[in-house]
């Protein structure tokens, strides 16, 4: 019997899961490279850096309005993440565990100042006004996180009495009606 022909198959076979073998393991390094075993490939870019604001309301009016604004803004942000933390410790304490592990993807946990960008129009010396222009990252109760810009607008008058530019009609942030 001659067996050399089968012999010629076997080569090319095992020729073939050589190569095949020797892509496989190049690809594995480009993914580990990526994924942070090695320091080539693309690495994932890093978040944006963001200020943790809290949920403690702590400043007031000021004698401008990028003062009151600067205070405000992070006030109202403040004030969203207090009623946030809120209505998941109420989830957490009498709503059934499994339907809130389902709904975590839309409590909201923590929310973060990133970017600022707003200007003020100031009129007659004692009106302004702005649609704002800033940028909050969303923690969702899953981990999840998304970066959002914010456009609320925003008036302020000036009390020559008290010497600060007032808020007119201060709201917490409604990060899901004026962020996308």
């Amino acid at each position: 019997m001659d067996t050399s022909g089968l012999h010629r198959k076997h080569r090319w076979v095992l020729a073939g899961l050589v190569v095949g073998s020797a892509l496989l393991l190049s690809g594995c390094g480009t993914v580990r490279g990526v994924l942070g075993g090695k320091d080539d490939g693309n690495p994932l870019p890093e978040p944006p850096r963001a200020e943790d604001v809290g949920a403690q309301a702590q400043s007031a009016a000021q004698d401008t309005p990028e003062g009151t604004w600067e205070n405000y803004v992070r006030d109202i942000i403040a004030e969203q993440v207090k009623r946030q933390e809120a209505k998941v410790n109420l989830y957490e304490r009498y709503q059934d565990p499994s339907i809130t592990v389902q709904n975590t993807g839309g409590l909201v946990r923590d929310i973060d100042l990133v970017e600022d960008r707003t200007i003020f129009n100031i009129r007659g010396g004692t009106l302004a006004s702005s649609n704002t222009d800033f940028d909050v990252r969303i923690t969702f109760a899953d981990g999840d996180t998304e970066t959002r810009t914010c456009r609320p607008t925003v008036s302020m008058e000036f009390d020559e009495g008290a010497g600060v530019w007032y808020v007119v009609n201060p709201e917490p942030l409604a990060v899901f009606a004026v962020c996308g």
